[in-house]
């Protein structure tokens, strides 16, 4: 009984990947509100982190060699977070590595995901609003990454954990191009990073939507096609 009802209890789950997904990434916007002081590292990560190890481990289901993986960098990175904020403070690169590997795994999942389906349904929705986030995210960890390698990388940043927060912001204001210009790339490395997060998010955008609308109309024309065959029959 046991084993029947994990794989049925898994198949379910992996039936509301993107929605899990989806909350998983937007309840950190939600948490950090509530909890301003440190995104990157305090309470509201607290929360929404192992959501987003569950969301994503779930999203890996069918591929098992690459879920193994995930969950291997998913354990790594939840051992050097509690490393971080209770033992040793000097694994900042070790962290962000682990980072960038798991949301990019995660990000290349859900882009092979999208291209891959055969039908435009609301969960392919929720994929497409999934990876724009999951650019934002990985945008977030290379930014971050630039900055603590060399200070000063970007201009009008808080100090200390208000600048991870501030990154946090730039990098979706980037990949939304509203470009207020309160934060600033300064160095070379900054400025080409901004500009390649910046470019794919942009060529996502274009892609993702022509995907969508071409399956759409690609799906009208069939159900059309097949009306009217049944109305001259």
């Amino acid at each position: 009984m046991n084993k029947t009802t994990l794989p049925t209890f898994r198949a379910k789950l992996y039936s509301y990947r993107f929605e899990l997904l989806l909350a998983s990434l937007l309840c950190v916007f939600v948490l950090n509100i509530f909890f301003p002081d440190n995104i990157y590292g305090g309470m509201a990560q607290a929360v929404y982190l192992p959501f987003q190890l569950l969301a994503a481990t779930v999203l890996f289901e069918s591929k098992r060699n690459l879920l193994r993986l995930v969950l291997l960098f998913a354990v790594l990175l939840v051992i050097c977070r509690a490393l971080d904020l209770f033992f040793i403070k000097n694994i900042q690169n070790e962290l962000l590595l682990l980072y960038i590997c798991f949301f990019g795994s995660v990000m290349l999942e859900v882009f092979r995901q999208i291209y891959h389906a055969h039908l435009i349904t609301t969960k392919i929705v929720y994929a497409a609003v999934c990876g724009l986030l999951l650019i934002g995210y990985c945008g977030f960890y290379i930014f971050l990454t630039i900055e603590f390698h060399e200070p000063g990388s970007f201009n009008g940043l808080g100090q200390g954990v208000q600048a991870m927060n501030d990154l946090f912001y730039f990098s979706y204001v980037t990949i939304l191009t509203v470009g207020y210009g309160d934060i600033t790339p300064h160095t070379w490395i900054a400025k080409n990073a901004t500009v390649l997060v910046a470019f794919t998010a942009y060529i996502y955008s274009l892609v993702v939507i022509a995907t969508i609308v071409g399956e759409a109309t690609r799906s009208k024309k069939k159900n059309g096609n097949g009306n009217g065959e049944t109305g001259n029959s």
